[in-house]
């Protein structure tokens, strides 16, 4: 398994298994498991509104109704950490795929992206997937490298949900 292997299938549907906008954290942690870490802000109902498993990373709601808000692939670490299809395992994999290896595995899948000019900036540049507003985002500060190295995919709720309190 790689990187690409896990970032093809989310670009496409814009979920990583349950883990979906809209969908509740609890339906995620059914299937995966308690989270391996979680952020240390709180929301109004005191729980972390960030969780993680390994580079997979998922924000709730901060008020009360944990209602997934943003999914978020952190590519930006050397060796990679992802929850295994076997529970209480992990799968390792490389992160920092090169910009020129993510836009041919997506072509190659049938994926059409476009230039996301919003998160492009100084120092990064970003695509987005219009069928699942997938948005990738690259490094271009790393005078090291050749191209472009991708940090971060995701995907986030563009209209905040009102879920009462």
């Amino acid at each position: 398994m790689n990187i690409m292997d896990v970032l093809i299938p989310f670009a496409r549907t814009g979920r990583i298994a349950t883990a979906r906008v809209g969908a509740q954290l609890n339906d995620v942690t059914e299937e995966l498991g308690p989270p391996w870490a979680h952020g240390s802000s709180t929301g109004a109902d005191g729980l972390p509104y960030l969780y993680a498993y390994g580079s997979l990373e998922i924000a709730t709601c901060q008020a009360h109704c944990q209602v997934i808000e943003s999914i978020v692939v952190q590519t930006d670490w050397a060796t990679m950490e992802w929850p295994s299809q076997k529970p209480g395992r992990l799968e390792r994999f490389p992160g920092y795929p090169a910009y020129g290896e993510v836009l041919r595995t997506l072509d190659e899948a049938g994926c059409p992206w476009e230039s996301y000019e919003p998160l492009t900036l100084d120092g990064q540049c970003a695509i987005r997937v219009p069928a699942s507003d997938v948005i990738f985002v690259f490094t271009t500060e790393d005078e090291d490298r050749e191209e472009p190295m991708l940090c971060s995919v995701s995907v986030a709720n563009r209209h905040p949900h009102t879920c009462g309190e």
